[in-house]
């Protein structure tokens, strides 16, 4: 059956089109033009399409199906699909029904291609030299700082982060860095990127790309506090902890208690800052400025140590176990 110009759909058809299609599917190279324009700037080598059609363009496909009893066969939805992935391998792409690299859709009232890339997680580390400087945040942090790299390096539309603990603003962090994970949003370019970088006393390596975020993270960090202290026989009490089996400290949580372990590893006097450092193994999780202030905790530093105060405290190792 013919049909004259319909243009309902939002489809600009000739007088000889099929009377479901309306020249639809001579049209394929034109389409293909659209969905190459819109891949252009991606770097991929997967990918999975589709299509979304005019409903009346369904609406005569389903006439046709039921007047001729026609069950089986292949819609014509799939068929444009089909052909246009076709093109895409005959380019060198292959398609990926599990994880492509991008998802191709086409939207045939608009005309217009949406290309969605899969997002590209990341473990890494960062070490911290400065201090003053927060972790996360918009502005003035390790989180913008990260971001902002993140954006430029795989032209991406958005990073966002989960954190393996964290710390004080006034916190240096030393060693091999403390983890985290990025999920890279909407990357254009997925290969060949930079693996570390340094800016504003920030220094973050990529270690290797991962499947997702973790469930669930557990892990212990070596921390080194800085306390001052006018009790002479502060030392010898650390001292006299150190190294122990584990000192269980509570923190009150909504109404609860969460146990975590903390322990004593050395101590020693620093005259050059006149403080007192002590180096202290804890549980993920552990809240180093609510034990120094004995905000609903027991025991506190206090209660251990003795009239002290703590100055600030620098993450020297933070080791993780993933599950």
């Amino acid at each position: 059956m013919r049909q004259g110009l319909n243009t309902s759909s939002g489809i600009d058809v000739s007088d000889d089109g099929c009377y479901i299609c309306h020249g639809l599917m001579s049209r394929l190279n034109d389409l293909f033009m659209l969905v190459e324009d819109a891949v252009k700037d991606y770097e991929f080598r997967s990918f999975l399409i589709g299509a979304t059609l005019p409903q009346d363009m369904l609406e005569r496909e389903d006439e046709i199906r039921a007047r001729l009893k026609v069950k089986g066969m292949e819609s014509i939805k799939s068929s444009i699909t089909r052909e246009l992935g076709m093109m895409l391998s005959i380019k060198g792409y292959r398609v990926d029904y599990e994880r492509p690299d991008v998802d191709i859709h086409l939207d045939l009232i608009s005309m217009k291609v949406n290309v969605k890339a899969r997002p590209i997680y990341l473990l890494a580390r960062y070490r911290k030299s400065i201090r003053g400087l927060k972790q996360k945040g918009y502005d003035n942090s390790i989180e913008s700082i990260v971001r902002g790299w993140v954006i430029r390096e795989f032209n991406a539309r958005d990073a966002r982060f989960l954190w393996v603990g964290g710390e004080d603003k006034d916190s240096l962090v030393d060693g091999e860095g403390r983890p985290f994970f990025i999920k890279v949003v909407d990357a254009k370019r997925r290969h060949g990127y930079a693996d570390r970088f340094s800016s504003n006393g920030v220094d973050v390596t990529i270690v290797r790309e991962v499947d997702g975020f973790p469930r669930q993270i557990r892990f212990m960090s070596k921390v080194r506090l800085y306390i001052e202290c006018n009790d002479t026989s502060t030392m010898n009490r650390v001292k006299a902890m150190a190294p122990d089996s584990g000192i269980v400290v509570r923190f009150k949580e909504d109404g609860r208690y969460v146990a975590k372990r903390m322990h004593v590893m050395d101590a020693r006097y620093s005259a050059e800052a006149d403080v007192l450092e002590v180096d202290i193994l804890i549980d993920g999780g552990f809240m180093v400025k609510r034990f120094a202030d004995g905000l609903d905790v027991e025991p506190s530093m206090k209660d251990l140590f003795g009239n002290v105060e703590l100055r600030y405290f620098d993450v020297l190792e933070v080791k993780m176990v993933t599950t």
